[in-house]
């Protein structure tokens, strides 16, 4: 069981890294750092600067996209991997399977955001239909944008309650059980910001900032430490597994 080890510790650190990245790629779209706000009464012309801002972060949408799906990619790995850390019970196939899908769904929806983040960078041709070019982009930007978002909140609900299931079976420590919960926690708030954004109008604040706040601090702080937990625990010994 020793290899099986020293998997999982290469894709915790591995997780730590690109966990890193992809949240402070998300706390500079979520802070206005990248693609900032513009002020600028015309419609057609705000959505043009909207373009002009999203092509100058075009660069950073892929590297952000990239890391996540390998945050995704490593989740399913880790959540197959730690299946034989569990009792041998229906609930660890569950883990695992939870982790697959969730990876599955995340990747997908990181590979949509690159494909829309390139759709966003393309202009219009100047040949007398410059309103109707620019208003049409922008609403099939704003679909692609929605489905990024939804196949995201699937995705993370998933790896929420496979993180929950991983805290419960697997005997690392009470400190990664306690960050898995937390982690659980937060995902799991993020989520429902969103959806209640998406479904009801909220004026007192920006929800979906809120939202990428919140997950950039559960990715960038908390899943690197449920990870080096995890790492750190498996270079000691194979965790046990919880009998109750």
């Amino acid at each position: 069981m020793v290899a099986s080890a020293r998997w999982v510790r290469g894709l915790c650190w591995a997780l730590v890294v690109l966990a890193v990245i992809s949240a402070l790629v998300s706390l500079l779209f979520a802070t206005g750092v990248l693609r900032p706000p513009h002020d600028v009464e015309d419609l057609v012309e705000r959505l043009i600067a909207n373009r002009a801002s999203d092509f100058a972060a075009f660069p950073f949408v892929v590297l952000g996209s990239l890391a996540g799906i390998g945050v995704f990619l490593l989740a399913a790995l880790l959540g197959v991997a730690l299946r034989s850390w569990a009792p041998a019970t229906p609930q660890r196939d569950a883990m695992a399977t939870i982790f697959v899908i969730g990876g599955v769904l995340g990747i997908g929806s990181n590979l949509l955001n690159m494909a829309v983040g390139n759709a966003a960078t393309f202009g219009y041709c100047d040949c007398g239909y410059k309103t109707e070019e620019v208003i049409g982009q922008n609403y099939a930007l704003m679909v692609g944008w929605t489905m990024v978002n939804w196949l995201t909140l699937g995705a993370l609900t998933l790896l929420a309650a496979g993180v929950a299931l991983a805290g419960r079976l697997v005997d690392v420590s009470p400190a990664w059980r306690t960050v898995s919960y937390l982690i659980v926690l937060a995902l799991l708030f993020a989520v429902a910001l969103r959806v209640l954004a998406e479904l009801v109008f909220i004026g007192a604040f920006d929800p979906f900032q809120v939202s990428d706040l919140i997950l950039a601090v559960a990715g960038g702080i908390l899943v690197p430490i449920w990870a080096a937990l995890l790492a750190r625990r498996a270079a000691d010994s194979e965790p046990g597994v919880v009998t109750a």
